[in-house]
Order: structure tokens, then C-alpha cells, then sequence
């Protein structure tokens, strides 16, 4: 039986959305700089397998939109809410929550769509602060019960 599916991966600027997306598809789709806001419409990236297929979006950043692309950035990323399969919500430890990323936290756990946590930049804190960012989150979007993958090796 072949199966498929659509992850969308969504976060707030540079958390690293687009170098897990290149990482998971196993090529550069997506641009990766630390400048924020590169990403300014969905990319999709789709690996085959013998009896899978799983589409990948990589999603601008969320913000609270201060000019007409930036509007029409966060309509890519309330989209890719409603029309995932899983949801890929991509934090890392030293990202402040703002009110733009909450309501789009509080429409995850609204839209019941399973969701994986991914804590990026672990290498640059400690543990203890590692574990408080996944669980802020995983509070907020009501993954609870979830397995969280962190990677002890550093930044994807």
C-alpha cells in the first residue's frame, strides 16, 4: 500500500525552517541565510519512497505583517495550517514567543492536525533550556504526549 502526505513546516523567523526542509528532501531548495524573512512563499520539496511520498512546505516566518508583502507571507503560513496532514512546528532556544506566533500556535491546536516539535540551536544553551523551549510550545499547541527528536550534535 503507498501512502502520502503533506508536512508543513512553520516557525518563527531564522529558527532554521528552510535548512531542516533542505536536510529532509536532501537538496537546496530553500535559501539559507541568516537574514530574516527569505523565505517569502511556500516551497514545496517532495521525497519519494518504495511505498511513500511526503511533500514538504517550508513557510515564511511568522510576524505580525507591517506592509503588503508581509500580509500576503502570513496567508502562505494560516494556509499551510489548514492544508497539512502534520505539522512541523520548528523553535529553537533562544526565540522570544510574540503575539503573531501565539495565534498561530493557538490555530495549530484549534485545527486538531497532528503536530511535531523540532527544538533547533541546542548546541547554544544548556539543557535545562532546551527542554523549557519544547514544552513552552508543546503547552501552547497542546502536543503533550508527543515524542519530541532533539539532536545532541548541534544546529540542523
Amino acid at each position: 500500500m503507498h501512502k502520502s502526505g503533506f508536512v508543513n513546516i512553520i516557525g518563527n523567523p531564522n529558527v532554521g525552517k528552510s535548512t531542516l526542509m533542505n536536510a529532509l528532501v536532501g537538496e537546496r531548495l530553500s535559501i539559507i541565510t541568516s537574514k530574516a524573512q527569505t523565505t517569502r512563499h511556500r516551497i514545496m520539496g517532495i521525497v519519494n519512497g518504495d511505498d511513500f511520498q511526503i511533500v514538504y512546505s517550508d513557510t515564511p516566518g511568522i510576524l505580525r505583517p507591517s506592509y503588503k508583502l508581509q500580509e500576503s507571507m502570513m496567508k502562505s503560513v494560516t494556509g499551510a495550517v489548514g492544508d497539512a496532514d502534520v505539522i512541523l512546528y520548528v523553535t529553537d532556544t533562544t526565540e522570544q514567543q510574540d503575539e503573531a506566533s501565539e495565534e498561530i500556535v493557538a490555530r495549530v491546536a484549534l485545527s486538531g492536525i497532528r503536530t511535531i516539535v523540532a527544538v533547533n540551536k541546542i548546541d547554544l544553551t544548556t539543557p535545562e533550556t532546551a527542554s523549557f523551549a519544547s514544552q513552552r510550545v508543546r503547552n501552547s499547541c497542546q502536543c503533550a504526549g508527543r515524542s519530541l527528536f532533539q539532536r545532541s550534535t548541534g544546529s540542523i
